[in-house]
């Protein structure tokens, strides 16, 4: 018999011994699947959508917003407003082993290619655009579904204080791992900038670093005056500290 992972086994068990088992993986009623990522683990990362978003709209809206005007019955929406995208964890025997709503409606998933880390860690990306605007856009967080399930990853920053770590990337926020040039563990760089004063000329760039250290993130920055938005190049690894 080919052995089963242990998200298998405990379904079996759960079956055998007369306990409730976890819920089966079916859609949900006004929901498609809209993607399937296989873990290392065998497991299986599984993002749902509105079923009225389909793969081509997804991929024509993400990063610009989805509004009325991107559909061809846009009055359905004033009494029937898009669900909110959800990301789930499957076993491979079909049993959901955790579930998160994520608040907006488009939302992918995939593998990390991240250097130097112990467990296989997955980008959860959240579409967060507005229609209007450049301070929105897709938010992207860790998640390491062997050890966390759905839970993001955080870091700890210069204070000792634990946040969530969320790259953004909008009209004027990027990030972009990096490879220190001495070696060691990847690294995850994200620059922004934003309104610093009452002038509408007064701006300031916080340039970031999360590091890998002592079995979790951390997380460093440093601030000058200036502006920077996507359209130019992406700063120099000289510019974070």
């Amino acid at each position: 018999m080919q052995r089963m992972n242990r998200w298998g086994v405990l379904a079996l068990f759960m079956t055998l011994a007369g306990l409730p088992a976890m819920a089966r993986a079916d859609v949900p009623a006004g929901y498609r699947l809209a993607q399937t990522l296989v873990t290392q683990e065998g497991s299986s990362l599984q993002v749902l959508e509105d079923q009225r978003i389909s793969a081509q709209l997804h991929k024509d809206s993400w990063g610009s917003g989805l509004d009325e005007d991107s559909f061809d019955e846009p009055g359905d929406l004033v009494e029937n407003p898009l669900r909110e995208a959800q990301v789930r964890l499957v076993s491979a025997s079909g049993a959901v082993i955790a579930h998160k709503d994520l608040g907006y409606p488009l939302a992918k998933v995939k593998k990390a290619a991240l250097n130097g880390q112990p467990e296989p860690v997955y980008f959860l990306t959240i579409d967060q655009t507005a229609p209007m605007g450049s301070y929105s856009g897709p938010a992207t967080q860790l998640l390491l579904p062997a050890k966390r399930q759905l839970e993001p990853v955080g870091y700890q920053d210069a204070d000792g204080k634990f946040k969530p770590l969320i790259l953004a990337s909008t009209g004027k926020a990027a990030w972009k791992v990096s490879t220190p040039a001495g070696g060691g563990a990847d690294e995850l760089l994200q620059v922004s900038s934003f309104m610093d004063g009452d002038g509408d000329d007064d701006f300031a760039t916080r340039y970031q670093t999360y590091r890998w250290v002592g079995g979790q993130w951390h997380g460093a920055s440093t601030q000058k005056a200036g502006y920077w938005d996507t359209e130019s190049d992406f700063p120099a690894r000289t510019a974070f500290p």
